[in-house]
């Protein structure tokens, strides 16, 4: 193992406890992990920042944490598109698939990667697409194209209750991003959280909820909520 990789494999282990490794088993983790806390994780992350290579090597351990430290610390500007692919097949954690989405939003192929995911029919890829465009709203609103919103708002409509159930999660995250961060979609957006209602997740044995879409816009743009993608 790469001495760096067997220090911070180390350091991760050191940093879990069996009460949150419990907790992320319950919210579907894999095993193996340790049960690191994300706060404990910001260290490593502020250290590793942008090592593209140590990332590689983090998620090649399979290792939950270890896996979860590598998309904290990987580079948007040096992942491929491939890799942003291959990372997503292999998480079976939806809190890890939507931060590989996360990434992807960051990258220069993010319009690309939503269009491929959004056409899937698998649970995994259809929420990483509606993730990827819920975070890229909120950190770089203005380059998101009209044609990715219309589509999305077209879909949420008239998919969001047939969708696998944390696609239906996600893409409600995603109205109302875009309910929020785009006011050339807010009645647009709004219209279609009225019209789709109650929409109904299932989270397991976790406090998790899926919040109402139109509650949730209209609270976030009265209180001038716009910098945090909805949980």
């Amino acid at each position: 193992m790469n001495p760096t990789v067997k220090e911070v494999m180390a350091e991760l282990e050191s940093l879990g406890s069996a009460q949150t490794r419990k907790t992320y088993l319950r919210h579907g983790a894999s095993e193996p992990l340790y049960g690191v806390k994300f706060g404990d994780l910001r260290p490593l992350q502020k250290r590793h920042r942008g090592d593209q290579e140590l990332a590689e090597l983090l998620m090649d351990t399979g290792n939950s944490d270890a896996m979860t430290l590598a998309l904290l610390i990987a580079d948007p500007t040096q992942v491929s598109s491939r890799q942003i692919d291959d990372w997503l097949k292999r998480m079976t954690y939806s809190l890890l698939v939507g931060m590989v989405a996360d990434l992807a939003s960051r990258t220069y192929y993010a319009a690309a990667k939503w269009k491929k995911w959004s056409k899937s029919r698998q649970e995994r890829s259809l929420s990483a697409a509606y993730t990827l465009l819920a975070s890229w709203l909120v950190h770089d609103t203005a380059n998101v194209p009209d044609e990715i919103a219309e589509a999305a708002l077209d879909r949420i409509e008239s998919t969001i209750h047939d969708a696998p159930n944390q696609a239906r999660h996600a893409m409600n995250q995603a109205l109302i991003s875009i309910g929020i961060y785009l006011p050339s979609y807010r009645d647009r957006a709004f219209g279609v959280a009225k019209a789709i209602g109650k929409v109904s997740v299932d989270h397991g044995d976790t406090s998790c909820k899926t919040p109402d879409a139109a509650a949730y816009i209209e609270r976030a743009l009265k209180h001038g909520r716009r910098k945090r993608r909805p949980s």
